[in-house]
């Protein structure tokens, strides 16, 4: 990597972490790309250099947050059940997410499901599919080992997942005396429930 090539990557790592303080800070709606500007030392025009708009800058911090456990070919222990191994991932997942303050996790909730469209809602409902995607591959993966039932669509036990996940996530961002323990353990009741319609037949275990 030549010089030119390290400062742009400087500057573009030093917006990164300016924006996430202040994402984190002041939320979504109060963070402008003025104040990332100033924060990083840079001049405006060079954070739009880097990225179109706020929303982009917010979607490349939740990208490389949840990139790693939506695109990892996780390795399946043979001693695991089905259910371990979902808990496993949705967890790990979860935990990409457990460093957001709770009120901008809520703002990006309500631009995901606004339905008023717009970049941001867009760009957020496409890492929503990778996490979909993630989670039908490796229920596929689970059914090829009989972990898990052979004669269900991995695609639409994904989605059920998914809105167990979301479920989860809304009511933490919702309650203020709601703790991300009390998240979890919420979502791991809903996914046992889930997988017990999943199990090998005449398995009684998860």
């Amino acid at each position: 990597m030549g010089l030119r090539e390290v400062k742009k990557e400087r500057a573009r790592s030093a917006i990164l972490k300016a924006a996430r303080e202040l994402f984190f800070s002041l939320g979504y709606d109060g963070t402008t790309v003025e104040a990332m500007a100033q924060k990083a030392e840079v001049a405006v025009g060079t954070v739009y250099n880097y990225f179109e708009s706020k929303s982009s800058i917010i979607l490349a911090i939740t990208d490389a947050d949840t990139n790693a456990v939506l695109r990892e070919n996780r390795c399946i222990p043979e001693s695991a059940s089905g259910l371990d191994v979902l808990r496993d991932y949705v967890h790990t997942f979860m935990e990409s997410l457990s460093m957001y303050p709770r009120k901008l996790l809520g703002e990006l909730m309500r631009e995901a499901f606004s339905g008023a469209g717009g970049s941001l809602g867009e760009g957020l409902l496409e890492q929503d599919l990778s996490l979909i995607e993630g989670l039908a591959g490796l229920l596929e993966r689970l059914s090829g080992t009989g972990r898990l039932r052979d004669d269900f669509d991995p695609r639409t036990a994904s989605l059920v997942i998914y809105g167990i996940v979301m479920t989860s996530l809304m009511w933490f961002t919702a309650d203020e005396n709601r703790t991300s323990q009390q998240m979890l353990d919420s979502m791991d009741g809903m996914l046992e429930i889930a997988c017990r319609g999943l199990e090998p037949k005449g398995e009684a275990t998860l």
